[in-house]
């Protein structure tokens, strides 16, 4: 099997996994990540954070922005653009979001504050999976992995505990994570 075909079956039985859990659990997943992410000393002396917005299913990061923003961290979103990029932007309110791409709220790029990849201290990525080596599944875009590569900050990987699997299938345009935290667990690689 190839690479692609494996990442496109893996997508499928981690979707699955996750499609069963819980209100209950996902939201003891969210506030169980927010205190794993502020255990770990890059996110504690941030300045700015770039998050995302879940989609259904995502674990919900949330509760974790809220924490960071109560410690007087910026939290920046992405917002999707021609040609597979994302613009980062921190929204100037609690409701700057708009619909976007695919469904996902994205900040309003007429009130928020635009920042770069060099502005950001830690990005907070969504993954469908990722493995202990530091290895994430995306959506298949390959959005995340073009910023990663414009950036030298702190990578980390963040999902429900049933995303973790033995080894994610890569590619060379596959960027690698520098920890990656569950509600249980935080691997920290770098």
């Amino acid at each position: 099997m190839d690479v692609s075909s494996e990442k496109s079956e893996l997508r499928k039985l981690i979707r699955a996994k996750r499609r069963m859990l819980t209100e209950e659990e996902r939201a003891a997943s969210a506030r169980l990540i927010a205190l794993n992410l502020l255990e770990l000393e890059p996110v504690r002396s941030a300045a700015c954070v770039l998050a995302y917005m879940p989609m259904k299913y995502e674990l919900d990061i949330l509760p974790a922005v809220d924490e960071l923003k109560a410690r007087g961290i910026k939290a920046a979103f992405p917002l999707c653009v021609e040609e597979g990029g994302l613009r980062l932007f921190v929204p100037a309110e609690e409701n700057g979001f708009k619909p976007g791409a695919y469904g996902i709220l994205e900040p309003d790029e007429s009130t928020a504050e635009e920042v770069y990849p060099e502005d950001i201290d830690v990005i907070l990525l969504p993954a469908v999976g990722f493995d202990r080596h530091g290895n994430r599944l995306g959506q298949g875009g390959g959005y995340y992995d073009r910023l990663l590569k414009r950036s030298s900050c702190y990578k980390i990987a963040v999902g429900f505990d049933c995303q973790l699997v033995d080894r994610v299938p890569t590619e060379e345009t596959d960027m690698q994570v520098d920890a990656v935290v569950t509600p249980n667990e935080a691997i920290v690689l770098r």
